[in-house]
């Protein structure tokens, strides 16, 4: 079959050719293990495959590998419904169906390759063999109805014929009927909410940016596409409950996602910018159904209504309600399977057709790309047509794809006569298509719903159509019933057919089958989700594993030393050396797997700094840098709370209102900067304002007020000491308390949340600048690397983040100003502290002797530019140690960031760097 692109689909077949390799790889092995031994979720996952890669075959109509994955789905449906188990048979047709769908997929990546290397500027041409698709397909549907069939005989000589009971299945049908429906319902909640909140999050992300770019289309359908995409999931776990009821939250949030698609949807048919108030609406929208996620969870016990808010959006839509009827009227229950099916799709392309009708302006170039579109719809509504033999539809919609490729788009203008043609195609379509299905509901209207347990013929005879002489006549031949009749003349086809759609409508309206949509893990996939708590065990069980490690080393120390064995020594290092590799390859990949962007950290906050300046009446554009920087999910987890409380403060303290801003000659619109960059094995996260900044006389002055700082003290505190006077508990610039703040409780709780996960907070303003603060986060609070220094019998550890150097200087070289040490280390003099003076250690340390060529070990701790050396000693050495959790009486000091447990099984206290340099200030040993 021969194939025309555009130079853009040649991204899109890339993307067809790896997720469907994906999906394909394993997939046999899944097939073998069903036959072998049935198992729900083996099922679920090849019906999972199937339905991935006709779904992405699909986006470009590849018509071979869309229906070969369809007949193999078919089955795979059949099975989930318990209507027959996996066969010798059914396990052939399934590994000859993948054979086919591989070799066009590796046929397909041929092709994509060669044009890699050379990519298409204009339209291109690709011939796909179809391997004897259309062969397989037919071979593929008489097994399967001729399975169905032989169960359906099996049945009716099971059964009494007299009495309506229920007949016994196949232990593997059994296993079938009994799904699998909670497991899979199961694994598809856990799908639901992740993928949920990552929808819930774009949608946040791009309603703010589309605020500030009204004609951005992409960011509109974006927005369109994740409310499809959670209403399609709720709408699928919705079909799985055991009864429908109006409070359930599923249904409310298909309810709330399908009204918020059709608001948007007018507005992206008008062409008409999204205004506050609908962007405030589509926010609310989100909310609330994070809210009733939350409540399925069990995170949120209150029921939340949505009729208001529903009544809201559809006071707010204004879409032309008949250009967006559907084409069937009345529930869509009223009729078969898989006319739902064909209605639903047929739906979606008129939906698309009209869209592009409606956009379409007078005197403009012709689009290539709406072309493409508008014949993507037909070729949709062809496609569903042809599989229901609906030639009327088929030849009509022909006709109407020839009128579109005789345009030339970018050449051709667009007309009234055309757009009248293209108005003409639409309504022709749209009411053929109406008529058949409004006279499918006629003719099933009222179906009994004893024709559920009715075998076909019983049906025929209870109709009138068959005597029930003619019934037992034709049940005595080793063929298709229905075949038996139409051949002997007895009925018509028609007659048949209808019957057929009568028992399989009266089957649905007696019990419901759900078929199960695609979830997130598919066969052959490169990504698998795994939950916080398994993380969390991989991550202790690697920092148990470091301890051991140690312990070896330790030991093979021991046993030189103390038992002079020196080659059984070398031997247990050698060991000691593979094992350490081995960890460390181990605890490098676990790391990594717990590392994640702040961007799902940061992609938040746009839609916070918005909420806040609008209650403020203010107006801030928030400024994102760095948002590909990794973190510990643990710490990211951890760090929110603090970054959502300062962002709130440089919107309600630092910027000023629009008005005041440009009387100072500042834009009225006030700029934060949210950035984030790597630093050694921190990361660095700054946010920053343009605002009025801080005035250190205005924060000595409150400070004063409540009594944080005594009056002496205000003329010796240098501007710097002022901006830390923030940081103390009751501390605010407010004088009333609004909803933002002015409660005094503030930037304490941020610096303290902050500092439990290692890390420090700094801060620096200027008057009528504006003002930035400074958070250095570890990148996991798990393990660090650090240096081991003792002081007198007891061993201490610094992070070697704040370490700048260790020295050993000469006695000669330290020398006493007043009551402080200072030394000159490189030309520059540093202050210098005994480790036991700063930690009041009361062990009995002997007096040195000092002589003239002794060298006093020192650390040089860097503390965000603050520089001051700290006498040891000795250092012992340097290594990565697991940071274990402090009891609470030590956590409080926050002098100590944890501990660890060395190879001896000795405990070893983490020293806290800026709490050092806070003490040494105190004890004035800063002068």
């Amino acid at each position: 079959m021969k194939y025309v692109f555009d130079p853009d689909d040649l991204e899109i077949l890339q993307g067809i050719v790896e997720e469907s390799s994906e999906h394909l790889n394993g997939i046999e092995e899944g097939i073998l293990k069903l036959e072998a031994e049935f198992d729900s979720e083996q099922l679920d996952a090849v019906f999972r495959a199937m339905h991935s890669v006709k779904g992405v075959a699909a986006f470009l109509d590849l018509i071979p590998i869309k229906d070969t994955a369809h007949s193999l789905e078919s089955f795979m449906t059949d099975m989930k419904k318990g209507l027959y188990p996996v066969t010798s048979e059914i396990t052939d047709i399934l590994l000859k169906g993948v054979d086919i769908l591989q070799l066009q997929i590796r046929q397909l990546g041929e092709h994509v390759k060669k044009l890699e290397a050379n990519p298409p500027r204009e339209k291109f041409e690709l011939l796909i063999k179809e391997h004897g698709f259309q062969e397989f397909i037919q071979e593929a549907e008489v097994l399967r109805n001729n399975t169905l069939e032989n169960r359906e005989s099996a049945q009716e000589e099971s059964c009494d014929s007299e009495i309506q009971v229920e007949c016994e299945l196949p232990e593997s049908v059994a296993n079938v009927m009994k799904i699998e429906i909670s497991s899979f319902r199961e694994q598809l909640l856990q799908d639901f909410f992740e993928e949920t909140g990552e929808h819930l999050d774009t949608i946040e992300k791009n309603c703010v940016e589309l605020e500030k770019q009204p004609e951005d289309l992409e960011r509109l359908n974006a927005i369109l596409r994740g409310f499809h995409s959670i209403k399609g999931a709720a709408g699928v776990i919705n079909s799985m409950q055991e009864e429908e009821t109006p409070d359930d939250p599923f249904e409310k949030i298909k309810s709330l996602s399908h009204a918020a698609e059709s608001l948007l949807q007018t507005f992206r048919n008008q062409q008409a910018p999204l205004s506050s108030p609908v962007i405030d609406l589509i926010l609310e929208t989100v909310d609330r159904t994070a809210a009733l996620s939350q409540m399925v969870q069990g995170i949120e016990s209150e029921d939340l209504p949505i009729e208001d808010l529903l009544s809201r959006i559809n006071a707010l839509s204004e879409a032309d309600k008949e250009a967006n009827q559907s084409i069937i009227s009345g529930p869509v229950e009223s009729i078969p399977r898989q006319l739902k099916a064909f209605v639903n799709i047929t739906n979606q392309a008129l939906e698309s057709m009209e869209s592009i009708i409606s956009s379409a302006r007078e005197d403009t170039p012709i689009s290539r790309k709406r072309v493409k579109q508008y014949l993507r719809a037909l070729n949709s509504i062809a496609s569903s047509s042809r599989y229901l033999e609906y030639e009327d539809i088929f030849e009509l919609i022909a006709s109407h794809t020839q009128y579109l490729n005789d345009l030339i788009p970018g050449e051709d203008l667009v007309n009234p006569g055309l757009i009248k043609e293209l108005k003409s195609h639409h309504g022709q379509i749209k009411k053929l298509l109406g008529d058949k299905v409004a006279d499918i509901k006629d003719l099933l209207s009222n179906v009994p719903l004893e024709y559920g347990e009715k075998r076909i013929g019983e049906i025929l005879v209870a109709q009138q159509k068959l005597s029930q002489e003619e019934l037992n006549e034709a049940l005595a031949q080793q063929k298709k019933i229905g075949e038996i009749l139409v051949d002997s003349g007895k009925v018509e086809p028609e007659d048949v057919e209808r019957a057929l759609l009568e028992q399989q409508l009266a089957r649905e309206k007696s019990k419901e089958v759900p078929e199960p949509a695609r979830a997130s893990s598919d066969i052959g996939g490169q990504s698998i989700r795994v939950s916080q708590d398994k993380m969390n065990r991989l991550m202790n069980m690697i920092g148990e594993l470091l301890i051991s490690k140690n312990r070896v080393f330790h030991l093979a120390s021991k046993i030189g030393l103390e038992y002079q064995l020196p080659g059984l020594a070398r031997e247990v290092k050698d060991i000691a050396a593979e094992v350490a590799r081995i960890s460390d390859e181990l605890q490098d990949a676990i790391m990594s797997a717990r590392m994640v962007p702040l961007r799902i950290l940061f992609q938040r906050y746009p839609r916070t700094i918005r909420d806040i300046s609008r209650k403020a009446g203010k107006s801030v554009d928030l400024v994102v840098l760095g948002e590909e920087t990794e973190l510990d999910k643990t710490v990211i987890e951890a760090i929110n709370d603090p970054l959502v409380h300062m962002l709130r403060n440089a919107v309600d303290h630092g910027i000023e209102a629009p008005d005041k801003r440009e009387a100072q000659g500042k834009p009225r619109q006030g700029k934060i900067y949210l950035k984030a960059r790597y630093q050694g094995n921190s990361v660095i996260i700054e946010i920053s304002d343009d605002g009025k900044g801080m005035n250190p006389e205005e924060i000595k002055l409150k400070a004063l007020g409540k009594g944080l700082i005594r009056p002496e003290q205000i003329e010796s505190m240098s501007n710097e000491e002022a901006y830390q006077l923030i940081f103390l508990p009751g501390f605010s610039t407010r004088e009333e308390v609004s909803e933002l703040s002015g409660r005094g409780v503030g930037m304490d709780v941020v610096k303290n949340n902050i500092e439990q996960v290692g890390g420090t907070v700094t801060m620096s303003s200027q008057l009528n600048q504006g003002t930035n603060f400074l958070l250095r986060i570890p990148l996991s609070m798990s393990i660090i690397r650090g240096l081991m220094v003792k002081m007198g019998s007891q061993s201490f550890i610094l992070p070697l983040d704040s370490i700048e150097e260790t020295v050993k200087l000469p006695a000669n070289k330290i020398r006493s100003y007043k009551k402080i040490k200072i030394a000159d280390i490189r030309d520059e003099i540093v202050h210098l502290i005994y480790l036991k003076d700063l930690l009041s250690l009361k062990e009995d340390f002997a007096a040195p002797v000092i002589t003239f060529d002794m060298r006093i070990p020192i650390v040089v701790i860097n503390y965000d530019g603050n520089r001051f050396g700290l006498v040891v000693d000795s250092f012992q050495h340097e290594q990565e140690f697991v940071v274990k959790t402090l009891a609470e009486e030590l956590a409080a000091l926050k002098l100590y960031t944890g501990a660890t447990i060395m190879g001896d099984g000795s405990v070893v206290l983490i020293l806290n760097p800026g709490q050092l340099y806070q003490l040494f200030l105190l004890l004035d040993y800063g002068g």
